[in-house]
């Protein structure tokens, strides 16, 4: 061997039986008991000890073994990672692990099933393509100009054609009724609520004393800040129609002037509250916002007036009920009415003056805007909604008169039978049964497969789902540190300090501190990584999106986002063109899968959606399928299907060479990754918080999907590969027992467990303790009692959760 030491120990004076026999006797029975031990063990036949660094391997001889068997069975080393680990310093260094095969002891999988091929399918969410155009819905020819000419929107797609004559409608007892508007994702809801509230208020610029001090008139609400801030700026783009040079008539000149008071303001959380207030000081007649915020200031800014407001848009229904947001949205609505009372109160009192008229017999008009129509949602429009229009546009030929319109006593918000929620119909659904070891060498390779067929169209993305915000950091750290020869990558850092655009920083130095937005790696040429999470302060989560969508100097010629659900809902991030689920949905079942999947295939462009699925959780498919289909589904030809790809092509594609098997290139990539968590102590740190994060988040799927999802059908020591980690799981769980107090009860949370408590005879019961210790914390929350600070260390450790979003949950 190349500097290790091979030693034969030969028990040549091994006592005798006889004689082992009288020293077993008399004493204690303990004695007896030790004695009898030592002599076993002096009695097992000669070891070979193998030398390696600072650790001791040995291999029992046997007379029988060649050599080859001998050297094929002989543990296999990393000789470069025992090189970097020699060079630290002793009290600083791991202990040597031995490698374990990626391509060895896996489960055997059945051969994937192929959708059936249907042909080329209509884009389901395109816009139309006959005669229809927006004039003809009866919108503003000054907004229509300006979506065909500005926007490059020349055509309505089917929600916006059967959303703009209900919502635009004349007719007297339509003027006044909330509407509900159900769509799938990537159908163009944004445009059905905006074009109808600009077009309302743009008659009030001919009044000469309207102008920002007029207050808000209108209000949206998004479930996260990243939705808030995308609505924002189509709503910018919507109101510079004002800068138009060339008018047909001197009203439309007139307007165009005038239209300088109606601005648009966005108030989320992250951002600064006396900025905030001196612009609702000002006057904001069109706000986009989060629930949070928005209370916030309806509860304490007295500059703020909402008196007069006559438009309020609730996004997301089905996402701001699962953030548990239905308190926040009851006190807005408190809030408003409220303002209005006091408004309504003190001009009856002849206190102060207003000048000019004002339409106060107008009453506030509502907009719920929802994907699906669930129980939660049902509530949430019995709360908000009075004599509701419900507009649908599942089918493309859908004609505008097929909207409903029924009275509040009807049941109009019950689900039909056989409803489903689906997604775009181009868009191409693939599955990957992958073992837990190759898992993150099957991403890898999966990344590198989509950079190569996006080359001829710069400006390409890909979004990668992942559990918990834990496993996002490592997954963006690494990819931006490790590097697959030479020196290393200089390692991205992450903090809480980050300035406005999070990258390009100089310290006193005068060096420039490693980006905190946006890496880059080897394995993926010319492709910038992004990450996002609702750990990161607002500033980086905004930049981020920037740099994603090439409006930063952050962009490459293709662009990778690593993120959780944060960014399932609402987003409409162009020119994705694929969307890998790294780790499958923890909630919302096929409603969520169908979110994240309709990210890409938008606006009736083709699109991909990946899913690695474990071989446990292979039922999953048929699980989703049925769901997306429907119980009443009776054609098998308009039935939605996944396409099964083996690993073994994937990682052909990704890591195939000329002359290189690609078992190899796949090795030589793990051992990359598993020499970068060895390099240094944080890197070890960050990976086993994220294995932790994601065991955790892996407990808590519904009780509905545990057939599917249990942690006693996972190999622990198989997914710890797909954390770069060569420690057993013992060694994962132990480690992180460090950090408790010592009066903490063991085996009573994720992080404190013994580590024999991960043996195989005891696994069944690790998911129900992990379930039952999310529970009782949610619970301890709900009743109003506050976390304790090692409790709520450990849940940020491992899960990366919303507090807010898990006592909505539960």
């Amino acid at each position: 061997m190349d500097d290790g030491l091979v030693l034969n120990l030969a028990d040549d004076d091994v006592p005798s039986s006889s004689k082992s026999k009288n020293q077993l006797k008399g004493g204690r029975w303990t004695d007896r008991l030790k004695a009898k031990r030592v002599a076993k063990r002096k009695t097992r036949p000669s070891e070979t000890v193998l030398v390696q660094g600072n650790t001791l391997y040995s291999q029992k001889s046997k007379p029988s073994l060649d050599v080859d068997e001998h050297q094929r069975k002989r543990p296999r080393f990393d000789r470069a990672a025992e090189d970097s680990i020699e060079k630290q310093p002793a009290q600083s260094r791991p202990h040597t692990q031995i490698i374990s095969s990626l391509f060895s002891r896996n489960p055997q999988v059945a051969a994937p099933k192929n959708a059936p091929y249907k042909g080329p399918s209509t884009p389901s969410n395109a816009p139309l393509s006959d005669a229809s155009d927006f004039d003809g819905l009866g919108l503003n020819p000054l907004l229509s100009a300006h979506l065909s000419k500005k926007m490059e929107i020349k055509k309505p797609t089917a929600i916006q054609r059967a959303a703009l004559p209900a919502i635009l409608s004349t007719v007297p007892e339509d003027v006044e009724r909330d509407v509900f508007i159900q769509s799938q994702t990537g159908s163009g809801k944004t445009l059905s609520f905006l074009l109808p509230i600009i077009q309302d208020l743009l008659p009030l610029s001919s009044l000469s004393y309207i102008d920002r001090s007029i207050g808000t008139l209108a209000i949206i609400i998004a479930p996260t800040r990243e939705l808030a801030k995308q609505i924002s700026d189509v709503l910018e783009d919507l109101l510079k129609l004002r800068l138009r040079a060339e008018h047909e008539s001197a009203d439309d000149l007139n307007t165009a002037r005038l239209t300088r008071w109606l601005v648009s303001g966005l108030l989320i959380g992250g951002s600064t509250r006396a900025h905030e207030k001196a612009r609702l000081r000002k006057g904001l007649p069109i706000l986009v916002c989060t629930p949070g915020r928005l209370l916030d200031h309806l509860q304490k800014t007295a500059s703020f007036n909402v008196a007069k407001c006559r438009w309020l848009v609730l996004d997301e229904a089905d996402r701001l009920m699962e953030l548990g947001f239905e308190d926040t949205i009851t006190g807005i609505l408190k809030g408003l009415d409220g303002h209005r009372k006091l408004a309504l109160q003190a001009l009856n009192e002849g206190i102060g003056r207003e000048v000019g008229g004002w339409d106060w017999e107008r009453k506030r008009r509502t907009i719920l805007c929802s994907a699906t129509i669930r129980e939660d949602v049902q509530k949430l429009a019995g709360a908000t909604l009075v004599r509701p229009i419900i507009v649908k546009a599942t089918q493309v030929d859908l004609p505008p008169q097929s909207t409903s319109t029924k009275s509040r006593s009807d049941p109009i918000l019950a689900p039909s039978d056989g409803e489903k929620f689906t997604p775009p119909s181009q868009l191409s659904q693939k599955y990957i049964v992958t073992p837990l070891k190759l898992r993150l060498v099957v991403l890898i390779a999966l990344l590198r497969n989509i950079v190569s067929h996006c080359q001829s169209r710069p400006g390409s993305k890909a979004i990668v789902f992942v559990s918990c915000t834990d496993a996002v950091d490592f997954l963006w750290t690494m990819l931006g540190g490790c590097s697959m020869g030479g020196e290393e990558v200089a390692e991205a850092e992450t903090s809480d300090e980050e300035s406005s655009d999070g990258a390009g920083d100089k310290n006193p130095s005068g060096k420039s501190k490693p980006s905190n937005v946006v890496v880059k790696s080897p394995l993926l040429p010319d492709t910038s990584v992004f990450r996002l999470h609702g750990s990161l302060t607002t500033s980086v989560r905004m930049e981020s999106l920037r740099g994603f969508s090439g409006k930063s100097k952050h962009s490459s010629p293709f662009s990778v986002l690593l993120c959780t659900s944060v960014a399932s809902r609402g987003l409409d991030l162009p020119l994705v063109r694929a969307v890998v689920q790294y780790d499958l949905p923890t909630e919302g079942g096929t409603t969520e899968y169908v979110h994240r999947v309709g990210r890409t295939a938008r606006a009736g462009n083709g699109g991909e959606a990946w899913s690695i699925v474990a071989p446990s959780e292979i039922e999953w498919v048929k699980w989703v399928e049925g769901r997306m289909n429907g119980e009443n589904q009776k054609s098998a030809d308009n039935a939605i299907g996944l396409s099964g790809v083996t690993p073994e092509s994937v990682l052909k594609l990704g890591f195939g060479g000329a002359g290189i098997e690609y078992e190899e290139r796949a090795t030589q990539v793990q051992l990359a990754f598993e020499r970068w968590v060895l390099k240094r102590k944080e890197n070890a740190e960050l990976a086993r918080k994220a294995f932790l994060s994601h065991m955790r988040a892996y407990a808590t799927h519904p009780s509905d999907e545990k057939h599917i999802f249990h942690i006693r059908h996972l190999h622990i020591g198989h997914l710890a590969k797909a954390f770069a980690l060569r420690d057993a799981p013992k060694a994962v769980t132990g480690g992180a027992r460090k950090s408790q107090g010592k009066g903490k009860a063991k085996g009573t949370s994720v992080t404190g467990m013994k580590a024999k408590q991960w043996d195989q005879d005891d696994r069944r019961d690790v998911g129900k303790r992990m379930h039952d210790v999310v529970r009782s914390q949610g619970r301890h929350l709900k009743k109003g009692g506050v976390m304790a600070s090692t409790d709520t260390s450990e849940f940020q450790i491992a899960g990366g959760y919303d507090l807010e979003q898990l006592v909505g949950k539960i």
